[in-house]
C-alpha cells in the first residue's frame, strides 16, 4: 500500500509539473495585443495645427480605446525625424497636440509639412503609428446684411514656406452650426479662385438665449490642405427660450414639461407604487394566515 501511495504521489507531482511548465509556455509565447493608431491634423482659425491620433486595441468582438499611452509626435524630414513633442491619450484613447502654423518645420517638394505620430507599445500591447501630410491653410468667416438678407462669407488662405499667405484657390467649404451631438449643415459654398464664396444664411436656427450662434466653415479631408477649419460668432440665431405666440408653451425646451410626458410618468409611478401595494397586502395575508393555521391543528 505504501509503494502504491508513494506512486500515486509522485504520478500527481509529475503531472502537475507538466502544466505548470505548458502555462508559462504557453503565456510565453502569448503575443502582445494588436493595436490601431488613427492619425490626423487640423489647420485652425487661430494660426495653430492641430496634432489629433487616437489609439485603440483590436479584440475579436471590436476594439476599445487605449487609456493613458503616451504618443510621440515627430516631424518626417529628409535629415531624419524631429521629435515635436509627448502626450498621454485622455479617457477616450485621444491625444491631441497644438503646435503653430507658421513654424520652422522642413517641408517636401509639394510644399507639405509631413507628420507622425508614434505609439512605442510595451509587452502588453503592439507599437503602431501613423503619418499626415497637409499644406497650412485657414479659413475667415464673416457675415453681412443685404436688403433684408443676411450672408456669410468664407475667405479662404494657404500658408507658403516663406511665410506669405495667398489665395487657397477653388475648393468647396462646408458651412454648418454645432448641435448637442451633431453638426447641424446649412450651406455648401465652392469657393472662387480668389478663395471667397458666400451663402445665404437661414434665419431659423436656434441659438442660445441671446441668439449668439456659432458658425463654423470647413474643408474635409482634401489631399492639399487636409481638414481645415474655421469659426466665428454671431447673434442671428433664434431666442432659445423664445416662445412663439401659435406654438404651445408645453415644450421639451420649456419650464412646463408637456402634458403627454406628465402623464406617462404618473402611470408609471402608480404601476410601481401599485406592485409595492399588492406585495405589502400579501405578506400580511401570508403572516396572518400563518398564525390561524397552528390554531386550527390544535383543535382537531
Amino acid at each position: 500500500m505504501k509503494r502504491i501511495k508513494t506512486g500515486i504521489i509522485l504520478v500527481i507531482l509529475f503531472l502537475a509539473g507538466m502544466m505548470q511548465g505548458f502555462a508559462q509556455n504557453n503565456a510565453d509565447t502569448t503575443s502582445p495585443a494588436v493595436t490601431v493608431l488613427r492619425f490626423a491634423c487640423v489647420s485652425t482659425s487661430d494660426d495653430s495645427i492641430q496634432l489629433k491620433s487616437v489609439v485603440s486595441v483590436k479584440h475579436d468582438d471590436g476594439s476599445t480605446n487605449l487609456v493613458n499611452a503616451p504618443v510621440i509626435f515627430y516631424s518626417v524630414e529628409k535629415d531624419g525625424d524631429l521629435k515635436i513633442g509627448e502626450v498621454k491619450t485622455d479617457v477616450h484613447g485621444t491625444a491631441v497636440l497644438k503646435i503653430p502654423a507658421r513654424n520652422t518645420y522642413l517641408r517636401n517638394d509639394q510644399q507639405m509639412l509631413s507628420f507622425k505620430a508614434m505609439y512605442d507599445g510595451n509587452n502588453k500591447y503592439e507599437a503602431s503609428e501613423g503619418e499626415f501630410s497637409l499644406k497650412p491653410a485657414k479659413l475667415v468667416v464673416s457675415f453681412y446684411e443685404e436688403d433684408s438678407i443676411r450672408y456669410v462669407k468664407v475667405e479662404g488662405t494657404q500658408l507658403n514656406s516663406d511665410g506669405t499667405e495667398v489665395s487657397i484657390g477653388a475648393v468647396d467649404v462646408i458651412v454648418s452650426v454645432p448641435k448637442m451631438f451633431s453638426m447641424l449643415k446649412i450651406a455648401e459654398i465652392s469657393l472662387d479662385s480668389t478663395g471667397v464664396g458666400t451663402a445665404e444664411f437661414p434665419r431659423d436656427i436656434i441659438g442660445d438665449s441671446t441668439g449668439n450662434l456659432t458658425v463654423v466653415a470647413s474643408i474635409e479631408e482634401n489631399d492639399i490642405f487636409g481638414t481645415v477649419q474655421g469659426s466665428s460668432d454671431k447673434n442671428w440665431g433664434l431666442h432659445k427660450h423664445l416662445i412663439s405666440p401659435d406654438r404651445p408653451s408645453r415644450e421639451l425646451w420649456t419650464p412646463i414639461a408637456p402634458l403627454w410626458m406628465i402623464i406617462t410618468l404618473i402611470v408609471m409611478l402608480l404601476g410601481v407604487w401599485g406592485h409595492y401595494v399588492y406585495a405589502v397586502v400579501q405578506l400580511v395575508m401570508i403572516s396572518k394566515s400563518s398564525k390561524t393555521l397552528p390554531a386550527e391543528n390544535s383543535k382537531k
